[in-house]
């Protein structure tokens, strides 16, 4: 029973770091392009990882600590991440649609700039 509960600790503190790194990943990508879109899509991106957090440090938080307040307090964490999780993926099929549309634009933005300044 011990190894198994050090096992699904270390697993879940794996998913935190990992879900941590790359949300950060994705706000740099956003922080890091020009595209509104691109800007937008990689922000919901980055959420998505944010809610996993939540919702794992929640689940963390009821298995390492086995009292009422923990119970009541990871089942909130992991309400508001899993809610997370679903808006923003929404929200990241959106954009991921409208991405060929920003990418046409794009480039008749760059060929009208590229005949003007002949």
């Amino acid at each position: 029973m011990e190894t198994s509960y050090q096992i699904a600790v270390s697993f879940l503190v794996t998913l935190l770091l990992l879900s941590f790194f790359m949300f950060l990943l994705y706000k740099v990508r956003k922080i890091r392009t020009e595209r509104d879109v691109r800007k937008a899509y990689f922000n919901s991106i980055s959420r998505i990882w944010l809610g996993l957090l939540i919702a794992v440090f929640g689940l963390n938080t009821i298995i390492q600590f086995s009292s009422a307040v923990s119970y009541i307090v990871g089942g909130l964490f992991i309400i508001i991440g899993l809610y997370n999780v679903w808006h923003f993926n929404a929200a990241r099929k959106y954009f991921k649609a409208n991405l060929p549309i920003e990418e046409k634009a794009w480039a008749e933005f760059n060929r009208k700039s590229g005949q003007n300044g002949k």
